[in-house]
């Protein structure tokens, strides 16, 4: 029964390769299940790994005509699927990272202000605070601070001068921090100087 199956499969990969749909939607309906469960087990998130078996698939349809029918099919999916969880884990952290270094960077112990326990809250206000500013200094802090481009690199992709991008950063931080005090957000900083990016 395996071996049929093995050999429906590489039929299917076969006419995939050359263009049939068909072939396609029956690798997908084939895999798809099997690879959501792969994906929910590391992400913990429906979402993130519907998300996943999409991506895999989108791959596997664009670079159809260089399939290799004779090798596993299966293998080769869930190697896919496996890096893209692995640049999802990237993302994740690469976005706590920021989000810590804005909160370390933009409150200052004071002892007329509330602690704040939940620090996940915390971070949420930022990104609150975030999504309110002005829209080419929120394109600029995002790039700066999210996709962790430099401050040449912006004002390269931008066409303006790495001044301008300082000074949208440098008030971009002044509003967030604003807002923090504001909201009487500087306690948990001693948990963020030692939380790991």
């Amino acid at each position: 029964m395996e071996i049929e199956s093995d050999q429906l499969v590489q039929d299917w990969v076969a006419e995939l390769k050359m263009g049939d749909a068909k072939a396609f939607d029956h690798l997908f309906i084939h895999y798809s299940k099997r690879l959501y469960y792969f994906s929910l087990g590391y992400l913990k998130s429906k979402e993130d790994a519907e998300e996943i078996v999409q991506d895999v698939f989108f791959k596997i349809w664009q670079n159809r005509e260089s399939l290799k029918p004779e090798r596993s099919f299966k293998a080769y999916i869930f190697k896919i699927a496996y890096r893209r969880i692995i640049e999802q884990f990237q993302k994740v952290v690469q976005d706590q990272a920021y989000r810590h270094e804005i909160v370390s960077s933009s409150l200052d112990f004071d002892n007329q202000l509330d602690v704040r326990t939940d620090y996940h809250s915390l971070l949420e206000l930022v990104d609150s605070i975030v999504i309110h500013l002005p829209p080419r200094q929120k394109e600029i802090f995002v790039k700066r601070k999210n996709e962790s481009l430099s401050v040449k690199e912006i004002a390269e992709l931008l066409e303006i001068t790495p001044k301008t991008v300082e000074n949208h950063l440098n008030e971009a931080l002044k509003t967030i921090k604003k807002g923090l005090m504001r909201d009487k957000a500087a306690g948990m900083l001693f948990f963020v100087l030692f939380v790991k990016p």
